[in-house]
């Protein structure tokens, strides 16, 4: 049961990779995702930034069934709230580690 719940949770996770960089697809500064060395940067862009406040995803992403979902997701909403009462204003975030030992950082940007 552990092996199927981290394969839907590790779908789920990819999942909302792909949502994100498709949704500032159509824009000309997408979501930009950048392999690190044992993780991964992924920098919002001002737009992205306002639809995850406005639209609460982090709300979405803290139910997922993982330890760090509830604090990632509630910071995801926190720094998008902060950043999008500015014009230009964006998160970026790192994820490192292990699935099952997820860390990293978030900024909410001015």
């Amino acid at each position: 049961m552990r092996i199927a719940r981290k394969l839907v949770t590790g779908g789920l996770l990819a999942g909302t990779a792909a949502v994100l960089a498709v949704m500032g697809s159509g824009s000309a500064s997408a979501v930009a995702v950048t392999p690190l060395p044992g993780g991964v940067q992924v920098d919002l862009t001002p737009a992205d930034t306002r639809w995850v406040a406005d639209s609460h995803f982090g709300q979405t992403l803290a139910g997922l069934p993982h330890p760090s979902a509830a604090s990632f997701g509630q910071a995801l909403d926190s720094a998008a709230k902060l950043s999008s009462q500015y014009p230009e204003g964006r998160v970026v975030f790192t994820v490192f580690g292990p699935f099952d030992q997820l860390n990293g950082t978030m900024l909410a940007l001015q």
